[in-house]
């Protein structure tokens, strides 16, 4: 299984105006400070050589430390493979997550707080067990924020599901989905406060049988 690693950047409408300035400033402007690393990660500040890594020295105390884009892209990978992955630990929602965490994509009704967001794992994949989401490109990451694309789905072999807005399933349908999309994540001292999803919700939902394309 990819390790979650996520997302060449979509602009458009509905974004919040810092999300989509760091959309496009992904265009990699000489000027925005942004570089391209040698593994094909972008990066803000001073273009880094070759080798270099990701931590940096204070040579005034001796002591490294981590940049906060980097430790915020190393916790959403962790959140990623554990909460989205093939093998789900809910422990992550408690390590990672904000206490009032919003969680929300077009498929689902806004999921809040902790508790709110385990049950909605804890149903999902007791009604597709082989529920899996991986990552399609490298996490990117700016200030407060990391955006990452993804890939996944499964197959509805479990009880009837009825948290979808477009519908319900009843039992053992069969069906399988599999879809795309883009995820931001905010995050606050260490701690994911929001997941917003850009999903391809109406391929799911066509899979499913829950919508119908036109003739």
């Amino acid at each position: 299984m990819h390790k979650f690693h996520s997302i060449a950047a979509l602009c458009g409408d509905g974004l919040r105006p810092e999300l989509r300035e760091l959309f496009e400033r992904l265009a990699i402007d000489p000027r925005s400070g942004l570089h391209i690393r040698h593994d094909g990660m972008a990066q803000a500040g001073p273009d880094p050589v070759s080798k270099a890594s990701t931590r940096t020295e204070d040579k005034n105390i001796g002591v490294s430390y981590m940049s906060k884009e980097s430790e915020n892209k190393a916790i959403v990978g962790r959140w990623f493979t554990d909460f989205w992955g093939e093998t789900c630990n809910l422990n992550i929602v408690d390590e990672l997550a904000a206490s009032d965490m919003l969680l929300q994509y077009s498929l689902h009704e806004p999921r809040r707080g902790r508790d709110d967001i385990k049950a909605f794992m804890t149903d999902f994949r007791k009604a597709f067990p082989n529920l899996n989401f991986w990552g399609t490109a490298d996490l990117i990451a700016e200030g407060d924020y990391v955006v990452g694309r993804w890939e996944g789905g499964g197959t509805h072999t479990g009880p009837a599901f009825r948290d979808f807005l477009a519908g319900s399933l009843p039992t053992n349908t069969g069906r399988e989905m599999r879809f795309t999309g883009t995820t931001v994540l905010k995050l606050k001292d260490c701690m994911i406060v929001e997941e917003i999803g850009l999903d391809d919700g109406v391929a799911a939902l066509t899979q499913l049988g829950l919508i119908k394309t036109a003739a």
